[in-house]
């Protein structure tokens, strides 16, 4: 097998949020394909980790992500996961969902980019590992994630075809329930999309107690219409995806999600000029609305201290490409931009003259063009050159509050008229540069060497918080902030080799990695005497300087013809290199290994998910230390027919069996003082014992 023609990654790669079931006929393909390495899912590229989720527990599409070497998830709740890569989370990972860079309404990023599509009406997810191609997003420092809805297909002829999916599960541990259909009529010209999903579940059992308020309940819908003309030159579509979460718990946060509802408009147009050259435009809106408190789900808080706070955030944004057909190899040019409003205000629905204005009319407008050429240089040696110009716009309006602090002579009016009184309209000019080396060793195996220089502007958050707060995008330290609105943008310079082989039945991917980062936003001991004033431990915004190595790595191997073995590792280090201290909220080593029985109808076996003590803590964000802990999952699906992709398909597993007690270092420290088993800043409990059943239909 020539591994250099491999289109479609291993069975490792392509992953169900339990693992995958060998479903796609492969018998037609172009490209030679190993009769082990089957798999379900579209076609990726080599170095693309893609992730398709189907069966399963959850129904959180950023669970998957626990499932990609290098990648995870920062837990806020049960619905408020924030993408991380490779140590670095939140704004420095970009992440796109159907053409639109979704930006969360909430300043604690409680609705983060991944919560705006469920797992069961989202198609496929997808990561590049390593260094990020300039043309996958305007601010890609850490990485760039793609997640794609269902949209349906074209039906091959005139004829109409009526297809679709359902997918439904349930949960023992927090008595939780999800369901979705899906359905698309089409022909060849013409499809029409139409779906929905209601999930809902109380608080996460565990052998402590309850992990209160981790209750939810969320409901989504989409809709879309798309056009192809006869010769499939020219594609047409034009979507919409709601999201309705109504009260949801975010225990590390100072307040729940109360609601948050909204949508984002799509329109996309790819095709063929001249024969030639490949057009793709992505067009978006958005218009969110959120509100969260910290009374309803957290017990008896009085009166005067009861907080609501609203918030918003609307924005469009787009993105032209035209690629371009060279001797040996295509250049693809483009230019790309997304505008976003905020607003939020701190309210006490119990005193009316209390208010703060958070955020006023704050608005992040960024202009992107990009250059990127692929080309064969050489016989075995391929070649990506990448540059991209970013141009980031910032301003906000001025700020103020009523009653407590804001009286005249007190500490937040002195806050509130020193940040009106500068000029708070700031632009950055960032630089983007990305090459990446391939050579193909011989025909299993291949080397990578890349580099990247990626930039990126601070988040409102950390230029436009004048008060302190913990309104940092998630951070969940609890630990107050202030911004900084001189603060200078991040330049990461990363250094990346991997290796990609594969023979026979086996394969084995791994990758080492250097970032170091100048300016790198942290926060640090403030010398704001009035915001020292309203909290002694006040940290401010800063540009300091870190670092970031580690690797990870996955493969696997098939034996016995029908029985499986695939497992990943990751380990990220991050450090000040101005200080002595470690970056705040990195995992610590961590592996997944699961063995498999794996036929047409059946998937049964089992998987143990260990992770190592996380001591390397961040001084500086008080980060409390977590001990090692391995869980032990059974997983079995079934299906009754075996020789189409459609039909039946039945799930049922036991997560988590031993019901092990553990703490998530990347999930958040406890704020709410009603927690069973859970002080306030101690890490939140993972889950206990789940048992669950799942129930998908393809049509």
């Amino acid at each position: 097998m020539n591994y250099r023609n491999l289109k479609l990654v291993s069975t490792s790669l392509l992953l169900n949020l339990s693992p995958p079931v060998s479903a796609l006929n492969l018998e037609d393909a172009d490209t030679e394909m190993l009769a082990p390495m089957i798999i379900e899912g579209d076609i990726l590229s080599s170095d693309i980790v893609g992730v398709k989720p189907s069966m399963g527990g959850v129904n959180d599409a950023a669970a998957l992500l626990q499932r990609v070497p290098g990648a995870n998830v920062n837990s806020n709740g049960p619905l408020s996961g924030i993408a991380q890569y490779r140590g670095l989370f939140g704004d420095r990972v970009n992440v796109n969902s159907d053409g639109a860079t979704y930006k969360s309404a909430c300043a604690n990023a409680m609705d983060a980019p991944l919560s705006h599509v469920p797992t069961s009406l989202t198609e496929t997810m997808s990561i590049k590992r390593g260094v990020a191609s300039v043309s996958s997003g305007i601010e890609t420092m850490g990485g760039s994630i793609i997640q794609r809805s269902r949209r349906g297909e074209f039906a091959s002829g005139e004829d109409i075809e009526f297809t679709g999916k359902t997918t439904n599960g349930i949960n023992s541990v927090n008595s939780g329930y999800y369901t979705s259909l899906f359905a698309n009529i089409a022909n060849k010209n013409h499809k029409f999309r139409l779906g929905g999903s209601r999930e809902e579940g109380g608080n996460y059992d565990w052998d402590g107690g309850l992990n209160v308020d981790t209750s939810h309940e969320r409901n989504a819908g989409a809709l879309g219409y798309g056009y192809r003309t006869d010769d499939e030159d020219h594609e047409f579509d034009l979507g919409y995806n709601f999201n309705d979460t109504h009260t949801t718990g975010t225990p590390s946060l100072p307040m729940d999600i109360i609601y948050s509802r909204g949508g984002v408009s799509n329109f996309n147009y790819k095709g063929m000029l001249a024969d030639k050259y490949e057009v793709n435009t992505e067009f978006s809106y958005q218009d969110i609305q959120h509100r969260m408190d910290n009374y309803t789900l957290r017990g008896d808080i009085s009166a005067p201290k009861r907080r609501q706070s609203n918030n918003t955030a609307r924005g469009f944004g787009y993105k032209v490409s035209l690629d371009i057909p060279l001797n040996n190899g295509n250049l693809l040019i483009g230019t790309d931009a997304d505008n976003v409003e905020h607003d939020a205000q701190i309210t006490n629905p119990f005193n009316s003259a209390f208010s703060v204005n958070n955020f006023n009319d704050v608005e992040r407008d960024r202009y992107g063009f990009f250059a990127e050429w692929n080309s064969d240089v050489a016989q075995d040696w391929e070649l990506e050159l990448g540059t991209r110009l970013n141009w980031i716009r910032m301003d906000a309006k001025n700020v103020g509050g009523t009653a407590g602090p804001f009286v005249t002579g007190k500490a937040g009016e002195k806050l509130a008229n020193d940040f009106n009184a500068k000029k708070h309209d700031k632009e950055d000019l960032n630089v983007d540069v990305v090459a990446i080396l391939t050579h193909h060793l011989n025909s299993d195996m291949d080397i990578e060497l890349g580099f990247g220089r990626k930039t990126r502007s601070p988040s409102y958050q950390e230029r436009y918080l004048w008060l302190p707060l913990n309104s940092t995008g998630g951070l969940a330290d609890n630990r107050n902030y202030i911004g900084n609105i001189e603060l200078q943008p991040e330049v990461s310079y990363q250094a990346e080799l991997g290796l990609s082989w594969q023979i026979d039945s086996s394969y084995i991917m791994p990758r080492i990695f250097y970032r170091y980062v100048e300016g790198y936003i942290q926060g640090t001991p403030t010398q704001n005497a009035a915001a020292l004033a309203i909290n002694d431990t006040t940290l401010e915004y800063t540009n300091v300087d870190a670092y970031l190595y580690g690797f990870d790595l996955e493969g696997g191997f098939r034996f016995l013809e029908d029985w499986k073995v695939d497992a990943m590792m990751s380990y990220v280090r991050g450090r000040r290199d101005d200080v002595t201290d470690n970056l705040y909220r990195i995992a610590p080593l961590n592996g997944r290994i699961g063995i498999f029985y794996d036929t047409d109808k059946w998937l049964a076996g089992t998987e143990i998910i260990a992770f190592d003590d996380q001591n390397e803590t961040s001084n500086y964000n008080n980060e409390v230390a977590t001990p090692g802990y391995f869980i032990w999952n059974l997983r079995v699906q079934y299906r009754p027919q075996h020789d189409t992709v459609k039909g039946l398909q039945l799930g049922f597993g036991i997560e988590n069996v031993l019901d092990e007690s553990y703490r998530v270092h990347l999930s958040g420290l406890n704020r709410n003082p009603a927690n069973d088993g859970t002080a306030v800043g101690e890490h939140l409990p993972g889950v206990g014992r789940n048992f669950y059943a799942t129930l998908s239909y393809d049509w």
